[in-house]
């Protein structure tokens, strides 16, 4: 009998509230689980609070008394916290797997890790690239925060502005500020939050184009718009969902950046902006499907596990 192949998703608790947590969490592995099986893989789901890396002789991963890396599997595991301790616990088990014989799935490219998190690289890379994107100014830490305004002020305009973590994602922590008053405060707030922010101009948009990328292919689209009189589009703050098509000039320049990371599994997010799409972010793994509809989810599903099939 042979044995399915199993993917571990291993997912932080700690910065959502419980009902939230629940829900989403039951919505992502119940499509997960259903697009796992069609494909002959078994999945399963580990909060972070219940795992120990460590290394006698070689790298291990221990859920109570199984060491999960004792053999060949495939991983996605979250890699950012509000937390942290949280935080650096979550690399050390990133940093473990790919230690391991194991595969880490949402690092899947060679290039540096932080270019699949850090907002302010994104856009640096991208800019690199010849490719549209917000001007980004990176705010300085706890009590010099203030010292931004003028630059922001230089080189995006008197507002109104977006606020939003350096490294956090799904829409958390992302604030629209009307003007430099508005800003300070912000500011002062985000000060304390012991985490990097930065500021970007507020584009009026008509939502952003999820563009996924599977070993090199355009495999999907995602087309996601705020709610009336809202302005964030992620579907983790209320945002909709819809299929949507990406033209060729997209689809080329999203292949670009997944080239430019070696990357063979990438979203790409497009801002829609009145003068023309603009790079928002990117990130890399298996996630922010489940509200696609069919048949373009079990398209990306199938075409995602045919793909992590070819590591094992």
């Amino acid at each position: 009998m042979t044995t399915k192949p199993t993917l571990t998703v291993i997912y932080r608790t700690d910065d959502f509230g419980p009902d939230y947590l629940t829900e989403a969490t039951s919505h992502f592995f119940a499509a997960s689980t259903e697009a796992a099986t069609r494909a002959g893989f078994r999945l399963r789901a580990i909060p972070i609070n219940e795992l120990s890396p460590s290394c006698v002789g070689q790298p291990q991963l221990w859920h109570h008394r199984e060491d999960l890396l004792r053999t060949r599997q495939l991983f996605q595991v979250d890699d950012f916290s509000w937390d942290p301790q949280a935080a650096h616990h979550l690399k050390a088990v990133c940093r473990t797997v790919q230690e391991s014989d194991s595969v880490l799935l949402n690092r899947s490219f060679t290039d540096a890790d932080y270019l699949s998190t850090d907002k302010l690289a994104i856009t640096q890379r991208a800019s690199r690239l010849g490719l549209p994107t917000p001007p980004t100014i990176a705010i300085p830490f706890g009590r010099y925060a203030r010292t931004a305004i003028p630059l922001v002020e230089q080189q995006i305009g008197p507002g109104p502005y977006i606020v939003k973590p350096r490294e956090m994602g799904m829409g958390f922590g992302v604030m629209k500020v009307d003007d430099v008053e508005q800003l300070a405060a912000t500011l002062d707030v985000t000060a304390q939050a012991g985490m990097g922010y930065v500021v970007q101009p507020f584009i009026p948009n008509s939502g952003d184009l999820r563009v996924y990328v599977i070993n090199r292919q355009v495999a999907a689209s995602q087309h996601r718009s705020a709610l009336p009189g809202r302005y964030l589009a992620n579907i983790s703050q209320g945002g909709t969902s819809g299929i949507g098509a990406a033209d060729m000039n997209i689809q080329s320049a999203t292949l670009r950046v997944a080239d430019s990371l070696d990357a063979a599994c990438l979203q790409v997010d497009w801002l829609l902006a009145e003068g023309g799409p603009i790079v928002n972010e990117w990130s890399s793994g298996f996630g922010g499907y489940s509200a696609l509809p069919d048949p373009e989810r079990a398209r990306l599903s199938n075409a995602f596990f045919d793909w992590a099939r070819t590591l094992l």
